[in-house]
């Protein structure tokens, strides 16, 4: 799985100056003691209208099972994939090497993994299964059936490329959602790395900051 911030709109500035605006003010009339604190302000009382201004955007390298955990948040994003109707794209695969338990207390959770043994044949299930899909795949493309067809009986730990462009706001509802302890630990690595990203970056110290992330 591969993480890129390939793009950054606006600031921690276009926030304050987006919430000032109300009254013909700017950040720079301010300090930046007072700027922060307003900041602190508007995530506390949930005024999430001058976080959706600025934006950032990821090129994003990741399985089909966690692209659908990340284009579940929706409000004030947009993302667009690798099509394979129109590509062939069954060549990489992102193979798990720790299979994980079933959880107990949650339908949708996993704890606890298996014993070297037991992993070591789930591994070898996996990559049965990969090498089957692909040998079907290949030899559907050359009888000639469509790309749009063939594509179905693909897995669904097959590698996509998306990007996924949204709003400071909507960013931060993803990392509050998939950075959470239940939350699916392939998805969360990917969420993390894209966090990761965005504070190297250095564009919304205290906007992350105010939102403990």
């Amino acid at each position: 799985m591969k993480v890129e911030l390939i793009s950054v709109f606006g600031s921690d500035t276009m926030v304050v100056d987006t919430a000032r605006v109300s009254y013909s003010k700017e950040a720079s009339n301010y300090t930046e003691e007072q700027n922060e604190k307003l900041i602190n302000f508007l995530s506390k009382h949930n005024h999430w209208s001058p976080f959706s201004h600025p934006k950032v955007q990821f090129r994003l390298q990741i399985p089909i099972y966690v692209e659908r955990q990340l284009i579940k948040t929706q409000a004030g994003v947009e993302y667009n994939s690798v099509s394979g109707r129109y590509v062939d794209f069954s060549d990489t695969y992102t193979t798990i090497k720790e299979w994980r338990k079933q959880s107990k207390d949650s339908k949708q959770g996993s704890e606890g993994t298996f014993d070297n043994e037991i992993n070591e044949r789930l591994n070898l299930i996996q990559n049965e299964i990969i090498s089957t899909c692909r040998i079907a795949y290949d030899s559907m493309i050359a009888a000639g059936v469509s790309k749009e067809q063939a594509r179905t009986i693909l897995p669904l730990n097959l590698n996509t490329t998306m990007i996924w462009t949204g709003s400071l706001y909507s960013f931060i509802r993803l990392c509050k959602q998939r950075l959470k302890k239940d939350a699916q630990q392939e998805t969360r690595e990917v969420v993390e790395l894209m966090l990761q990203q965005v504070k190297e970056n250095g564009s919304f110290e205290q906007s992350l900051k105010a939102f403990e992330l």
